[in-house]
């Protein structure tokens, strides 16, 4: 995704040249702000921690969240994330991998994962869940020092596959959907949510979606609302929500110059469209999250 707003990312970059990287992370690790003011990342590839000591807490996508022993945090790429603090004894294992990696892992119900990871990034794990993943990131990792094997690149994937899949299986226990699966709606839906993280700060209007799907307006709003239980809008209006949301609070940018980053014809029109989804002004927003 192209990061137009401007926004520091966790990106294939920093993992180095890795498709991957599991790391043990304390409390020195965690995001400080910096002249007192707290930077937003924009994560561009897929992340899982496990705490497993102490305490920490985080903004995802503007909303706060508490992540203690025996928790585990997943972010999907295209998540804003700011700041943090944790407790002096916090510790937590984590693995980061490249999204173009996890893209050609093939798995079912994608949609209902992506919607109820990115509804519920912070669930608590019983002690075999956490040694079940704690297990595959080891092995990941020795599997990946073994440079001269031949089917390296082909087992490391299939590892994370399997790693994956515990992961939903974590959420499908905890947080349970009855949506009906559906490949092909499935995977027609997760096209647009793609496009969407992409497109949204320049393209509000479904038809632009449609037309890069290949599909009408109508069958792409019944398509999307039955696999993710939302409508195309709610998708789009969701995402611009986020980003106007974090350069109101994060940033020293004026209306006019955030108005004019995500593409509105004017600071007016930004201001009614910001106040119909969150029932306050821009500037009322930003006064109230200053506080």
């Amino acid at each position: 995704m192209k990061n137009s707003l401007n926004i520091p990312s966790i990106d294939a970059n920093s993992l180095g040249n890795s498709l991957f990287e599991c790391i043990t992370i304390d409390a020195d690790n965690i995001n400080k702000p910096k002249n007192g003011k707290e930077q937003p990342m924009l994560v561009q590839a897929g992340i899982i921690c496990i705490c497993l000591r102490g305490e920490a807490s985080f903004v995802i996508n503007s909303t706060t969240y508490s992540f203690r022993k025996g928790d585990m945090l997943t972010l999907l790429p295209n998540t804003i994330l700011l700041g943090g603090t944790s407790s002096d004894d916090f510790m937590g294992y984590a693995i980061g991998a490249n999204t173009k990696f996890m893209m050609g892992i093939q798995m079912t119900d994608v949609v209902k994962s992506y919607v109820n990871i990115s509804n519920n990034p912070v669930i608590s794990l019983n002690g075999e869940q956490i040694q079940t993943v704690i297990e595959l990131c080891e092995m990941l990792k020795q599997k990946r020092a073994k440079k001269d094997h031949p089917f390296n690149h082909e087992i490391s994937r299939n590892l994370l596959a399997v790693l994956c899949y515990e992961i939903h299986s974590f959420y499908q226990l905890q947080v349970p959907d009855s949506t009906t699966p559906n490949s092909r709606q499935d995977a027609l839906c997760q096209e647009f949510l793609m496009l969407v993280e992409k497109y949204a700060t320049e393209h509000r209007e479904i038809p632009f979606y449609a037309e890069k799907l290949c599909i009408s307006p109508k069958y792409l709003s019944i398509v999307i609302k039955k696999a993710s239980g939302r409508s195309p809008v709610e998708w789009v209006n969701r995402t611009v929500m986020l980003y106007a949301k974090t350069l109101l609070t994060t940033s020293d940018m004026t209306i006019q110059q955030i108005s004019a980053r995500l593409n509105f014809p004017n600071p007016s029109f930004f201001g009614q469209y910001f106040k119909r989804y969150e029932g306050i002004t821009p500037k009322a927003f930003r006064n109230r999250s200053r506080k």
